[in-house]
């Protein structure tokens, strides 16, 4: 009987050989396409904005800028007002997530730890609203165009 199994096995790899190829080639390709999508998320976010921002009662205008970070689905925030360090966010679709982490305060020595999200509109439109706690919250929400 296991004889038999194994002729039948043999018997159907030969006769669907170029489907199972097929099959494993579209399933590699399939990844490779998920990740261009990380990757152009990612590249969507990247250039520099103008913003309108407001922390509590005060209000900012600044560039930002958004560069690649170190993972496909990472991107650096610098210039953002009130931090003098780069702040880590991921990128899913048009979704920016920043997880919680300590950044240093312009003109500080000492660190705030922030947090937040934001999102990219028309590839162009960019709103983040994040908290940081420096001795109390702080909310901000920013908002601003691609240059």
């Amino acid at each position: 009987m296991e004889n038999k199994n194994l002729t039948l096995v043999r018997s159907f790899i030969r006769n669907h050989r170029y489907r199972l190829l097929m099959v494993g080639l579209l399933f590699m390709y399939s990844c490779n396409l998920l990740d261009e999508e990380v990757l152009n998320s990612r590249k969507a976010f990247i250039g520099s904005y103008t913003i309108q921002q407001k922390c509590g009662s005060s209000q900012d205008s600044y560039t930002l800028r958004i560069t690649e970070g170190s993972s496909n689905s990472e991107i650096l925030l610098s210039n953002v007002e009130p931090f003098g360090d780069e702040i880590i966010a991921t990128v899913s679709g048009n979704i920016l997530t920043i997880s919680s982490q300590s950044v240093r305060l312009k003109g500080q020595t000492s660190s705030a730890t922030v947090s937040g999200s934001g999102t990219l509109t028309d590839g162009s439109i960019i709103e983040i609203n994040f908290e940081y706690d420096f001795g109390g919250t702080t909310s901000c929400g920013a908002n601003g165009y691609k240059l």
